[in-house]
């Protein structure tokens, strides 16, 4: 009986210290593969919120360029308004003085003899009353007229900066709307995160206890935090700058319409055509130009809240990013 029982130990006991060699090995192979795997969380997730962070830099700036812009077109348009308000007053003026007579400097001569003497015979006083507000008249139309021009200048110079702007806002916007490479980091980011979450519940799952390891504890942080980055969040960027740079084009081709309008309707050709066919085209270009600020205002507005929530969002991947960052 004893020497069976002596046969039973000496078999038994080489057999629970392999098993427990074994174990150790396997827990260590499984340690192993948790640390591999993170590793590549640090690889492929580090370096996402410098990225994030240039776009967010490259958005403030455009947001910057598009509300000079919309700044600009705004006060275009309220050049034009004034502008158009300060012709009207020319009219009214002009009207005034070629009811007293200063629309035609040959009339005198063109009087028969009883017109001249009726003219001649009125009172002296009230002839010169006539002259002094035939005078002030023409002084206030030619303040009128300074006054128009500078309008019209100020508008064509402030569409002329607008429409740079919107080009400007397209061109960084086009240089900056393919993100592919920040869409495949953050995939691959979100893979080795998955891969991670799968090692450590194989781990826990074969036995490990993360109250021993407490390195399983940890990873659970990398987890939640990394796997927070989204791929979609890159996609609404990409939407976002796409409008932005149809918004900022469309700006600059109503603007260059706007200020080559601007600038026809303030040439003195224009301006010095008293004939009713002259003083309609005025008008005209007058019109075509306050519209084409008005658009431009608006394409500009848009693109400058769509900048705006361009900002808002890279802020909340940024954030995210930094706290993955932050576990690796």
């Amino acid at each position: 009986m004893h020497k069976y029982f002596a046969l039973l130990l000496c078999l038994v006991i080489p057999l629970s210290c392999f098993a427990a060699d074994s174990f150790e090995n396997d827990e260590g192979a499984v340690l192993e593969n948790l640390y591999e795997t993170y590793e590549s969380v640090r690889q492929f997730c580090g370096g996402i919120s410098d990225r994030v962070s240039a776009i967010s830099g490259v958005s403030k700036v455009n947001t910057a360029v598009t509300a000079v812009g919309t700044v600009a077109s705004g006060g275009a348009l309220a050049a034009g308004i004034v502008k158009a308000q300060t012709d009207k007053k020319i009219e009214e003026l002009q009207r005034k003085i070629c009811e007293r007579g200063g629309c035609d400097p040959d009339k005198v001569a063109a009087m028969s003899d009883a017109e001249f003497l009726d003219v001649v015979a009125k009172p002296f006083i009230r002839q010169m009353e006539l002259d002094r507000e035939l005078q002030r008249l023409q002084a206030e139309k030619d303040a009128e007229t300074a006054k128009s021009k500078k309008l019209g200048n100020w508008r064509t110079g402030l569409m002329a900066g607008a429409t740079a702007t919107n080009v400007a806002s397209a061109i960084v916007a086009g240089l900056n709307r393919n993100q592919s490479d920040l869409i495949q980091q953050i995939t691959a980011c979100n893979t080795a995160v998955d891969r991670l979450r799968a090692a450590r519940t194989a781990a826990i799952n074969g036995g490990i206890n993360p109250i021993e390891n407490p390195i399983l504890n940890e990873f659970n942080e990398t987890i939640e935090l990394c796997g927070a980055l989204n791929v979609a969040d890159i996609d609404k960027i990409e939407k976002r700058m796409t409008v932005v740079m149809g918004t900022s084009i469309g700006g600059a081709v109503i603007g260059a319409v706007g200020t080559g309008t601007s600038i026809a309707a303030n040439t003195d050709k224009v301006r010095n055509d008293d004939t009713d066919v002259g003083k309609q085209k005025e008008k005209n270009l007058n019109t075509v130009a306050n519209i084409s600020t008005g658009l431009s205002t608006a394409t500009g507005a848009v693109g400058t809240g769509f900048n705006i929530s361009l900002i808002t969002l890279t802020k909340k991947i940024l954030k995210s990013a930094e706290r993955c960052e932050a576990t690796l």
